[in-house]
């Protein structure tokens, strides 16, 4: 989507929105489409599936500060780990009905097993799968477009920016311009999540994910045997 300027004598067509200048401009949210054959190189961006689900949960934020409701959000959600394990717990709840009414057996890369099962445990669940599925598709499209990709890792910017930013100009065949500003993200959201949530999402989205999307995922996700810990629990009853 795009956000252009429009006014109330904006003309529009199918495809075009023209604004007019002499008017004060607004900005409204536009959703594009463009044709395959005009795609020849395609960026795949990838970040940390937990601090990018928190930074989700942190445009939420933003985007109730816009609107008349900003209050009443602010205080069931505060910015805070209460505030997001709320935001989950919501979620969640919120969709549970329809989830019950779905063959998840269908969605899953892993022996048809039953999705549902796998969402128990899991504080938003459904943004997991979507970040799974999301780049698993991603990564379908451009092996039927049959272009070049450069996948890179948010994290890379961290610890070589000027080395990725190398790579990225040479892959677009674009000449660098100016001096690099500082890429600070000293954003810590390790509190967010126990390593027994990080690993039950991680069971999760492996399940989800396609093949090509486990290559590109698996190093953020958390490993611990849930077989084991379900045997140890039996042996304790």
């Amino acid at each position: 989507s795009r956000s252009i300027p429009v006014s109330e004598n904006t003309q529009q067509s199918s495809s075009i929105v023209t604004p007019q200048p002499s008017i004060q401009s607004k900005h409204k949210k536009v959703f594009t489409t463009y044709h395959p054959s005009l795609v020849k190189k395609a960026v795949h961006l990838l970040r940390n599936p937990f601090d990018n689900l928190v930074s989700r949960f942190h445009h939420e934020l933003k985007e109730h500060a816009k609107r008349s409701d900003t209050a009443q959000w602010m205080k069931r959600y505060p910015n805070s780990i209460k505030g997001f394990k709320t935001w989950c717990a919501d979620q969640d709840a919120r969709y549970h009905r329809e989830e019950l009414s779905v063959d998840w057996t269908t969605w899953s890369h892993d022996d048809n097993n039953n999705l549902l099962n796998y969402f128990e445990g899991v504080a938003c669940h459904a943004e997991f799968f979507r970040y799974a599925q999301w780049h698993s598709l991603a990564s379908e499209v451009v092996k039927k477009l049959n272009i070049p990709v450069l996948y890179i890792y948010y994290e890379d910017y961290l610890t070589n920016l000027d080395g990725k930013t190398e790579e990225l100009l040479e892959f677009l065949d674009l000449p660098r311009s100016g001096d690099l500003p500082d890429f600070d993200s000293k954003k810590d959201y390790s509190g967010y999540y126990t390593r027994e949530e990080r690993a039950a999402a991680s069971d999760l989205m492996r399940r989800v994910a396609s093949a090509d999307g486990v290559n590109l995922l698996e190093r953020y996700w958390v490993p611990l045997d849930f077989e084991k810990m379900r045997k140890e629990t039996k042996a304790l009853e």
